[in-house]
């Protein structure tokens, strides 16, 4: 009776540990802090080569991108990734991006095995451009959008 209780007290923190351990691991925003606030599949043809996902810590007033691919489309390999904020003169959605000039910009780009970024900018009042971009076959996906002003 000891080494059944003894197994599954093992089991339990075995669990226990696991469970632990996934929300930590998925609270690092690859490595971005703050919340998820929004995500955008990097699409070509119909095929979703991988996500944008964009984060906004509150305590920071920063938003945060990262480009990550799937595994469909190349994660693990090499291939050219791009992930890029921008801070818009816009103060409301317009649907446009006027750039600063300067232009207040923040990009990482490059050869990667998973993931472009993570790329953080100070925007408080205005809207962001976000932009990301993997390629992969041949082929060229992309997500872009305009807004989370304010």
């Amino acid at each position: 009776m000891k080494r059944i209780w003894g197994i599954l007290v093992a089991v339990l923190a075995l669990l226990g540990g696991g469970l632990m351990l996934a929300p930590a691991a998925q609270a690092s925003g690859y490595g971005c802090s703050g919340n998820l606030i929004d995500n955008y599949p990097v699409t070509y043809s119909g095929s979703t080569f991988g996500n944008v996902y964009l984060y906004y810590d509150s305590s920071t007033g920063k938003n945060c991108a990262v480009t990550v691919s799937n595994s469909s489309h190349g994660y693990g390999s090499s291939k050219w990734m791009v992930v890029e904020l921008e801070k818009c003169t816009q103060t409301v959605d317009t649907g446009t991006c006027s750039s600063y000039s300067p232009a207040q910009e923040v990009k990482d780009q490059g050869n990667y095995l998973y993931q472009a970024g993570p790329v953080s900018i100070s925007a408080a009042g205005h809207c962001i451009l976000i932009y990301g971009r993997i390629d992969w076959a041949g082929n060229t996906g992309g997500a872009f959008d305009i807004g989370h002003c304010g």
